[in-house]
């Protein structure tokens, strides 16, 4: 999603988010009648999912991608730091404080990692050295994203199917907001294809499937599994645009994994 975003500079961030949610919602009409018409899931959901992917998106096209996508990959860490909030009878111990600590380390070495090169990737200017409001913005979408997915947790007895009418609402608000607020869309067939690559897989499969994994997985191994995604996204970014993996982001993914390793001992 990451790679394919940064691809997309052009097209107006209602509407890439409505287009790809919508998509993705669609992909559950033929399981229709395992959806669940509980209002508070579909409320909470339709209005979490939409607001990671708004933010997200903004995040990655407004400020450097790799530095966005690792802030953004603090929400597995983020999971632990909050879980005492959501289930009162967990208590963090030492080592999650670490694991904390740790984890934004790398976010800061990540945002830092821009010191001297501002503006020279066309992006909007910086407020101080090498810090993008965009990194704010990508810090909010991974605090959306823990929050939710630790909320969640709470409707066990709701089908994984019914994330695809969460995902139609999700998409028809944001698509509203784009007619409201006049922008232009002009899509070419390369970005038609990449948005409806990115409405299949990261919008639409992959909700459907965590949201099945966060209910009915062990979290211990998911959380293991989870430390693969900053890894292979930001690997995977750099390969597809070119940007290189300096020694700084190297260090600022190493710290962001290995806090959330900690965090989940």
């Amino acid at each position: 999603m990451a790679l394919l975003t940064v691809k997309l500079p052009t097209v107006p961030p209602f509407f890439l988010t409505g287009s790809t949610l919508l998509l993705g919602g669609l992909i559950s009409l033929p399981k229709i009648r395992a959806w669940s018409w509980n209002t508070r899931f579909i409320l909470v959901g339709a209005g979490a999912v939409f607001l990671y992917q708004f933010l997200l998106f903004i995040a990655l096209r407004s400020s450097p991608a790799i530095e966005c996508n690792l802030i953004n990959y603090l929400w597995p860490l983020l999971i632990v730091l909050l879980t005492p909030v959501f289930e009162r009878q967990i208590r963090l111990k030492w080592f999650h404080i670490l694991g904390g600590l740790m984890g934004f380390a790398g976010a800061i070495i990540a945002i830092y990692n821009q010191s001297g090169s501002v503006n020279n990737g066309g992006y909007p200017p910086s407020v101080g050295t090498g810090f993008y409001w965009g990194y704010l913005l990508a810090l909010g979408a991974a605090l959306t994203w823990a929050t939710y997915s630790l909320y969640m947790k709470r409707f066990t007895h709701i089908s994984a199917w019914t994330m695809g009418l969460v995902c139609i609402i999700s998409g028809i608000f944001s698509l509203s907001g784009s007619v409201i607020s006049g922008e232009s869309i002009r899509l070419g067939r390369v970005d038609i294809l990449y948005l409806i690559i990115i409405g299949l897989g990261p919008l639409g499969l992959s909700f459907y499937l965590w949201n099945y994994a966060m209910k009915d997985a062990d979290p211990r191994k998911i959380g293991t599994l989870a430390y693969l995604a900053p890894i292979l996204s930001t690997v995977w970014l750099s390969l597809g645009t070119g940007l290189p993996l300096n020694a700084g982001l190297l260090i600022a993914l190493g710290l962001v994994v290995t806090g959330a390793i900690l965090g989940r001992r």
